[in-house]
């Protein structure tokens, strides 16, 4: 290593440590502080639990025990997307690191999301082959109000991983919808109903499509876009989501 680069290295160690002083890093989970280049405390990473088998092949509803099979609600309704898989549980520390990434703007986590995703699913992703990536949209108005997209985020760094396209505006949202928090899983159903449409849809014809969301509860928001998707031409949309809602049967 040259003088001048190990200055420079040193300068740049120098200034790190300087803004971790005075602006230490916080837990993402509970908001203590951490040491190092993390995310997330040691406590709050003992406490984080990945959705593993055995779950139902089609939607990924996780299972307490037993062999993975269809779940009663694919068996009785099969939903449009070929595939969902999930990262993580919806619970405790990654639950306030969803919050914190989608409201509070703690984007950085974008970095700890994709490199879980390829981690844990990596194997997953090899075997659908996706050729594109679409993040669930965001209406207009709810956009200009938080400022950006979380899934958009994972999206765009997804595909630079994967050496694929992300195509940020082919999946639209075209109706303001309210929140789905507190509804049913039929309310959430008829809530987005009709609320999402394709444009541009040479982009997806006839290609597998991989959809980005940031939680699946009932799955009705990611099986909705699939349903335009499918109708416009997609080959096939598979879905991942940072997380799953605590439903394990």
């Amino acid at each position: 290593m040259s003088i001048k680069a190990w200055v420079s290295k040193g300068l740049i160690s120098s200034i790190s440590q300087i803004v971790d002083l005075f602006f230490p890093p916080l837990c993402s989970g509970c908001g203590g502080y951490v040491k190092g280049n993390r995310f997330f405390c040691l406590e709050c990473e003992s406490k984080i639990k990945p959705v593993l088998p055995p779950f139902c092949p089609l939607c990924g509803r996780p299972y307490h025990l037993g062999e993975m099979h269809l779940c009663g609600e694919c068996l009785k309704d099969t939903p449009f997307f070929k595939a969902a898989r999930s990262v993580f549980f919806y619970e405790g520390p990654v639950r306030e690191a969803i919050i914190s990434f989608k409201f509070k703007e703690n984007i950085a986590l974008r970095k700890f999301w994709v490199r879980e995703i390829l981690f844990f699913l990596g194997s997953f992703l090899q075997k659908i082959k996706p050729e594109v990536i679409l993040p669930v949209p965001l209406h207009i108005k709810r956009l200009r109000q938080r400022g950006y997209n979380q899934s958009l985020l994972i999206a765009k760094d997804l595909a630079a991983k994967l050496g694929l396209r992300c195509e940020a505006r082919v999946l639209r949202k075209v109706k303001a919808t309210p929140p789905q928090v507190g509804l049913t899983a039929a309310e959430r159903e008829r809530n987005v109903r009709g609320s999402f449409a394709v444009k541009k849809k040479e982009r997806i014809k006839g290609k597998c499509v991989l959809l980005i969301d940031d939680v699946f509860t009932t799955g009705s928001t990611v099986n909705e876009c699939a349903r335009v998707l499918m109708q416009a031409g997609a080959k096939a949309v598979f879905v991942i989501t940072l997380a799953r809602a605590t439903d394990a049967v």
